[in-house]
């Protein structure tokens, strides 16, 4: 059995974000000191007085640099909302920082408001379109195989 920290970068009224992102980094960092097999971030938006944690994948990629063991677990990256050969990307490049601690979990999120700050509507079905685009991308099978990414660890 493993043991993980999620965390959602809590903004409390009053609190600077500059406070809110040290406070939860410092978080994550003791959790590794404390023996925790791995911390989990979600992904937030539009929602101040709840989480700054908007980035999730900028976030792992610092955790990757300031700790050494803990897996880096994302929980969830809200597909619908991110171009799919970006993702890609980013997460293969992640994964390398992180010397492939990191964990890549995927959603479509269940608050409307994500959606509607970025004028979207479509969840299910852009989810169910980009997450094959995602993988493809990382080997090389996809349409375009001059596409290739960087691919995970």
């Amino acid at each position: 059995m493993e043991f993980g920290l999620f965390t959602q970068f809590a903004s409390p009224p009053g609190v600077s974000d500059a406070a809110a992102f040290d406070e939860s980094l410092g978080q994550m960092e003791a959790a590794e000191d404390m023996g925790f097999d791995a911390v989990w971030l979600a992904e937030i938006h539009f929602q101040k007085d709840r989480s700054v944690l908007a980035s999730p994948l900028v976030i792992a990629s610092a955790l990757a640099a300031c700790t050494r063991r803990v897996k880096i677990g994302i929980a969830v990256q809200v597909l619908p909302l991110s171009h799919p050969l970006r993702l890609a990307e980013d997460v293969a490049t992640v994964d390398h920082i992180s010397k492939g601690r990191l964990e890549f979990g995927v959603g479509r999120s269940g608050l409307p408001g994500h959606y509607q700050g970025f004028n979207s509507r479509t969840r299910r079905s852009a989810s169910r379109r980009r997450l094959p685009r995602r993988t493809r991308s990382w080997d090389g099978s996809g349409r375009r195989s001059s596409w290739r990414c960087a691919r995970p660890r």
